[in-house]
């Protein structure tokens, strides 16, 4: 897959983000993790954790496909491929993951990814980093659904 360098970007809330493409206004959304909705405080926070992270360098995103609103799914990186921001979000407990359950098909660096974002909700949850810190956050019991 190719890496697209995206300008203009605006950060809708933790895992969407919308930007300019051939003239005409594009949202992305943030695949295999959730954040809390941005009226929430949780939401709030990892809202202005991507805004940091955009401002900080280079948006790139990688493509896969559409949802079923018609955003463009990908994977989002600062600068290179080296800095993932939807495992900067569950390292930070800003998120949690939505990986797909069936993982057998995937190409090398999707598994890599899988691997990344469980060692990173891990470690998160094991130091009650953001949201796993929070007794009163409560995990939805619908997946993808906060």
């Amino acid at each position: 897959m190719v890496l697209t360098l995206i300008e203009s970007v605006s950060v809708v809330d933790g895992d969407t983000v919308r930007f300019i493409r051939e003239h005409r206004k594009v949202a992305s959304r943030c695949r295999w993790i959730d954040c809390p909705p941005v009226r929430s405080e949780w939401g709030k926070k990892s809202k202005a954790f991507v805004e940091n992270l955009v401002s900080q360098g280079e948006f790139f995103i990688e493509e896969y496909g559409t949802d079923r609103f018609g955003r463009v799914l990908a994977d989002w990186f600062i600068g290179s491929r080296e800095f993932n921001v939807q495992v900067e979000l569950i390292k930070n407990g800003l998120a949690i993951d939505l990986l797909p359950t069936v993982r057998y098909n995937l190409p090398k660096r999707g598994i890599l990814l899988c691997c990344e974002i469980l060692n990173a909700q891990y470690e998160a949850y094991q130091n009650k980093v953001g949201i796993w810190g929070d007794a009163e956050f409560i995990i939805p019991a619908r997946r993808g659904m906060f």
